[in-house]
């Protein structure tokens, strides 16, 4: 029977994590893809957009959002490894301050994303990101 060590793999995720609002930080479209942090057809789904579907689509994505952004700060609060240990959950919280037409604004909001370990890298095959803050 395959023991799995839960603190172990939440650690690395949790460094992956870190590494890659890091990495957002630099702007760097380049960068973020080449983390190897995405798969083929990761899905992300995020406010005020359609769904976003594979490589290709989140380069694209990274692109525009790279042209707005000033800086993002976030992390995992929570995350949740399944008992066979290739799949987890993970949810935080994202801290971002986006160029404005009137100046610089900030949001804070969350994120979950559902992780698959393959070939022994915890890889995003899915994540949802959103504001806090209301509608107007």
């Amino acid at each position: 029977m395959l023991t799995i060590d839960i603190d172990a793999e939440k650690k690395a995720i949790k460094e992956l994590v870190k590494n890659a609002f890091e990495v957002e930080k630099h702007k760097d479209v380049d960068e973020i893809m080449a983390l190897d942090y995405f798969t083929e057809d990761t899905v992300a789904h995020g406010p005020n957009m359609p769904q976003i579907k594979g490589l290709e689509a989140l380069r694209n994505f990274y692109t525009e959002f790279f042209k707005i952004l000033e800086t993002i700060d976030g992390g995992s609060t929570e995350i949740i490894i399944s008992e066979s240990g290739d799949m987890a959950c993970d949810y935080g919280w994202n801290r971002t301050i986006y160029k404005g037409p009137d100046g610089p604004f900030e949001d804070k909001g969350k994120y979950l994303q559902v992780m698959k370990k393959i070939n022994g890298k915890w890889k995003c095959v899915a994540i949802s990101f959103s504001s806090d803050k209301p509608v107007n």
